[in-house]
């Protein structure tokens, strides 16, 4: 007799997996293995149910190893169940919040499985939801892509829009839109009456969802602080479709961004090497194949003990310079200072940093010393500090590295150093709490950096 417990005579539902109870833990008593079984709902008959049983069935098809896998269909008259892989893991939201961000180079290889498993999927007429908590990331190093967008009219832009939002998550430790200074996130959203999937541990599953992406922001770009990623990040989130990159540009960059390349550059040293042995076996003279030293980098010049006069502290940071900072490359003049703006004010908080360079030029170097000591105790004393002044060597004669906040919006890293008779102050301001990764101190030292290798050779 068939048991009336399971589902088609084989799925054994086992525990909800949302509160709307269309996802469920489950057993495949025949296989004796673990699925996740998703409800959805069935339109009337006509063009959109033949449209949802059309996707459906390419899904069933379609095989990717960051896909995951649909095993079966149980059809009902008003309602199908997908029988889908059970996928152990955190998705990647889940795990920067766990764990932290992710680096740069690891976020890289995410985005890349992700951006396969879209390209993939898009050749193949598939729609997938790759947002950041549907995108899975397993114990053994698998990438699986969760969600299934049955329902959405989903075209590439969108699509990469997605692998932005996943990406930026990686990086910043949160999604677009879920902090006070982010760019809202326009992906998908569930359509009324139906709950995202949660096929496993840490992320919902496919989901069913008629949200128009294309209206579900308000703007700005998106792009985080995130190093080497923010260009790209800029562009996947943009709101305009048109401005955002397309899948090969994201993929270069990617690919720029892992150990894959450098791996390819170690096997090709290894085949030149090979070839150079071979030539050499038979009587060649092909010393030239082989790698010669590299010139020492030359010894930068080195920083004066006295300045005859002040430098202008607007020269002391170039444009370029200005926008690896996400600065505006224009800067404002004062008497003894110069400030620059955020390139873009309506960018996320992460994005829309400040920076003020100020200068004081003492008569002696001693008075400079006196005038940094001075500076250090009062620095000490400010009770907007979240880190004390603590001593940064190789930077100037001297230098310490602070930061302060008002608690609740912003961060100001601070970095001031002497170099002969010149005291400089830098203060990189950055409209976010709390200082995610040090990117803020990182600024700062890195504009420091910058001033003293500029302050070189003059005089």
């Amino acid at each position: 007799m068939t048991d009336p417990n399971l589902l088609a005579g084989r799925y054994r539902l086992l525990e909800r997996r949302d509160r709307a109870g269309s996802t469920w833990r489950s057993r495949d008593e025949l296989l004796q293995r673990d699925v996740t079984i998703t409800g959805i709902s069935l339109p009337p008959p006509g063009p959109h149910r033949d449209l949802l049983l059309g996707r459906i069935r390419a899904a069933a098809d379609f095989r990717h190893p960051n896909v995951i896998t649909l095993h079966d269909v149980v059809s009902f008259p008003d309602q199908v169940w997908l029988i889908l892989e059970s996928v152990e893991g955190r998705s990647v939201l889940r795990t920067v919040r766990a764990e932290g961000p992710l680096t740069s180079e690891r976020a890289a290889e995410v985005g890349l499985r992700v951006l396969d498993a879209q390209t993939a999927a898009h050749g193949r007429g598939v729609h997938l939801l790759a947002d950041p908590e549907s995108v899975l990331l397993t114990p053994d190093d698998r990438v699986v892509v969760t969600g299934l967008a049955v329902f959405d009219d989903t075209d590439a832009t969108d699509e990469l829009r997605d692998l932005g939002a996943v990406l930026f998550t990686a990086v910043e430790g949160q999604a677009p839109g879920t902090g006070p200074h982010t760019a809202p996130y326009a992906g998908p959203r569930p359509a009324d009456g139906v709950a995202p999937a949660r096929g496993h541990t840490g992320g919902p599953g496919p989901a069913v969802t008629g949200h128009d992406r294309r209206t579900g922001g308000t703007g700005g770009t998106g792009a985080a602080d995130s190093g080497p990623l923010a260009p790209l990040l800029e562009g996947l989130l943009a709101a305009d479709p048109a401005h955002r990159p397309d899948a090969t540009t994201a993929r270069t960059v990617l690919l720029g961004l892992t150990s894959r390349p450098a791996r390819s550059r170690r096997r090709t040293g290894l085949l030149l090497v090979a070839a150079a042995l071979a030539l050499l076996a038979v009587g060649g003279t092909a010393f030239w194949f082989w790698p010669r030293p590299a010139a020492p980098p030359p010894s930068p010049a080195p920083l004066p003990t006295f300045f005859a006069k002040a430098p202008d502290p607007c020269s002391l940071i170039s444009g370029e310079q200005a926008e690896r900072l996400y600065l505006a490359t224009s800067s404002s003049r004062r008497k003894t200072s110069c400030a620059w703006s955020a390139a873009d004010p309506k960018a996320p908080g992460g994005l829309r940093n400040t920076l003020e360079i100020t200068l004081v030029r003492e008569p002696k170097a001693e008075l400079a010393h006196a005038t940094y000591l001075r500076l250090r105790s009062r620095d000490a004393k400010d009770t907007r500090i979240v880190s004390v002044p603590a001593d940064v060597p190789g930077l100037g004669d001297e230098a310490y590295a602070y930061q302060l906040s008002n608690g609740h919006s912003s961060v100001n890293s601070v970095v001031v150093l002497r170099a002969g008779n010149i005291v400089t102050a830098l203060q990189y301001h950055r409209f976010t709490v709390p200082d995610t990764g040090g990117r803020g101190r990182a600024g700062a030292l890195q504009a420091a950096r910058w001033t003293v290798d500029s302050l070189r050779g003059r005089k």
